[in-house]
């Protein structure tokens, strides 16, 4: 049989100790005149002892577990602590972005400057022979002087 939510509620209180002399008896004897009624409160009695026999079964923690787990806690950084190794670790992260990008700026000027990237002119540095044929001769008279 199926009890009715305000029929579990009441079983829940008597069974508390939470229902006043009245009210106590008047259940009493519904209880002696509806077995469903009674087979409710046999069935919060076992619920109860199921409990009771589940705190007894509890698994107790090996000695000096308590103070060893404090004593790791204590050792954890706290949230400032944190927050500073965060703030280290990104400001890391930014320099290190930064030099990466400085030498690949880098390499590509020295790769531009060397010439190694066509940059549309296709002329070669050439001089006039003439002003060549004059400063070969302006470093020989040079030499000479210095020899004698």
């Amino acid at each position: 049989m199926q009890l009715s939510d305000n029929d579990q509620r009441l079983l829940q209180k008597y069974r508390d100790g939470e229902l006043a002399g009245s009210e106590a008896e008047a259940l009493k004897a519904r209880l002696s005149n509806e077995p469903g009624l009674a087979a409710g409160l046999a069935e919060l009695d076992e619920l109860a002892r199921g409990f009771v026999s589940g705190r007894e079964a509890t698994f107790a923690a090996p000695a000096g577990f308590t103070a060893g787990l404090l004593a790791e806690v204590r050792q954890l950084p706290d949230r400032i602590q944190m927050a500073e190794a965060e703030v280290a670790g990104s400001a890391l992260v930014m320099c290190r972005r930064l030099l990466l990008a400085a030498a690949v700026l880098f390499g590509l000027g020295l790769c531009w400057h060397a010439g190694l990237f066509d940059n549309g002119r296709n002329e070669t540095l050439e001089a006039d022979p003439a002003e060549v044929q004059r400063e070969m001769e302006r470093l020989d008279e040079l030499v000479r002087s210095r020899k004698r």
